[in-house]
């Protein structure tokens, strides 16, 4: 756990939902490793610059931001030529931009159910659609683990977090060339969470050692963050 496996540096590295939480200090530890880096923001487009002259300023020597909006085909058609057009390849592929609504299943209207679906689901699998065929290494997305046990996480959530460990398990046996596997936080403190739970640079953390190869992870195995304190 203590090793360096592979050398990241000079990677291109394509973080969504990297403007806050979690995709942040994902961001930031890529940069750290000398990642060329692509960032993608939905709301918060000052922040992300922010992130990204902050990981111009840890060694990244390439980074662009760009907005995503998973629940439009149009927004991850975008995205795709945009970050083609500027370093040809992705390297490693981190599907980490999710929403939640924070109430009871019987709570949330039509829109909200299909929403959450749209982004933490479909729009997860669509965006690897795009990307896979160009991913030279790794494809990592961030799950829950709420899909490792019972939970009293919402239940639209929950349904969508399991239908993507589930995408992933399947295409790592379609695509056994690549690295496709998903890695799940507890809470984390994040706006999603009112700030509260694990710190996000824990994640991201157990994020970069899957990439290096210092966390030995089977095609479409879990990898759960809480396993982690020393990586």
């Amino acid at each position: 756990m203590n090793g360096v496996g592979i050398d990241l540096a000079g990677r291109t590295v394509l973080v969504t939902g990297a403007s806050i939480g979690s995709g942040r200090a994902i961001a930031l530890q890529f940069a750290a490793a000398g990642c060329r880096l692509a960032l993608t923001y939905f709301e918060h487009r000052a922040e992300a610059e922010e992130v990204a002259e902050r990981c111009r300023a840890l060694g990244a020597p390439d980074v662009i931001t760009a907005s995503l909006q998973l629940a439009d085909d149009d927004s991850i058609r975008t995205l795709f030529e945009t970050v083609i057009d500027h370093f040809g390849v992705v390297d490693i592929l981190v599907n980490n931009a999710g929403m939640i609504v924070r109430r009871p299943f019987l709570e949330q209207d039509f829109g909200e159910l299909e929403t959450q679906l749209a982004v933490n689901l479909m729009g997860v699998m669509k965006l690897t659609w795009a990307f896979l065929p160009l991913v030279s290494d790794a494809v990592i997305s961030i799950g829950s683990t709420a899909t490792l046990h019972q939970s009293r996480m919402p239940p639209t959530y929950c349904a969508t977090k399991w239908g993507l460990r589930g995408f992933v398990k399947a295409l790592a046996l379609e695509h056994p060339d690549k690295r496709i596997v998903s890695v799940h936080p507890t809470v984390t403190a994040t706006r999603m969470n009112d700030l509260q739970g694990m710190p996000p640079e824990r994640v991201a953390e157990v994020v970069l050692a899957v990439a290096r190869g210092d966390i030995a992870v089977e095609p479409g195995g879990d990898v759960d963050v809480r396993a982690y304190t020393d990586v």
